[in-house]
């Protein structure tokens, strides 16, 4: 029988992470940024957004490892660029009364980094919250 040090139990406790954002008028990759605290992992499972206007698109990466959040369709005219999908096809508005489930909850890991572009046509400024809910991921060691 092997002995040694067992696995520590890991304990969700709820968290919210919140991105603000003031996107200037008919701005383009607008950056913003995402730290995940360093003490636990945060296990993302619903996300909302606030926005002043609707005429908001976003790109999200994960910068660790430059995944793309967000990916352009097949369907992008030779000389276009892609500046993400509209925020209300991505998340519930605290307005609409909802926010959006993640289909399989996704886990970030701690002090990770995620950049958000954001992109106006609205000619006007645009203020943004984008608020993630999910759970710290606290490993505590078992005695």
């Amino acid at each position: 029988m092997a002995t040694g040090a067992t696995a520590p139990q890991i304990v969700k406790i709820p968290r919210v992470l919140v991105v603000d954002a003031a996107v200037l008028a008919n701005a383009q990759l607008s950056p913003a940024l995402l730290t995940i605290p360093q003490d636990a992992d945060f296990e993302w499972w619903w996300l909302a957004i606030s926005r002043t206007s609707a005429l908001l698109k976003l790109l999200l990466t994960e910068s660790g490892t430059s995944r793309q959040m967000v990916f352009p369709g097949s369907q992008l005219a030779a000389g276009t660029q892609f500046l993400g999908v509209n925020v209300d096809n991505l998340a519930g508005t605290v307005a609409g009364n909802g926010s959006f489930p993640i289909a399989v909850p996704y886990v970030m890991p701690a002090s990770r980094q995620y950049t958000h572009q954001f992109s106006d046509s609205s000619g006007a400024p645009n203020t943004v919250e984008v608020v993630y809910h999910g759970f710290a991921l606290l490993a505590v060691p078992q005695s």
